[in-house]
């Protein structure tokens, strides 16, 4: 995903590699916050998520419409 995310042929395998790759980065760090009970760490990767998909949103509409 790190190569497709620099030197993917389009922009929107960027924006999907991306977007996997936090993800997955959000499952790895709730499962340690889970075995670890950390509750506050819960919250902020619920964030985390929630920014990404605007974020993923935002650069999605932003490609489709094409620079203006």
């Amino acid at each position: 995903m790190i190569v497709k995310l620099i030197l993917g042929p389009t922009a929107w395998d960027r924006v999907l590699a991306f977007s996997s790759m936090s993800s997955k980065i959000s499952i790895i760090s709730l499962v340690y916050a889970i075995i670890n009970n950390f509750i506050v760490m819960i919250d902020i990767i619920i964030i985390f998520l929630v920014l990404n998909l605007w974020g993923v949103v935002i650069i999605s509409r932003f490609l489709e419409r094409g620079r203006k």
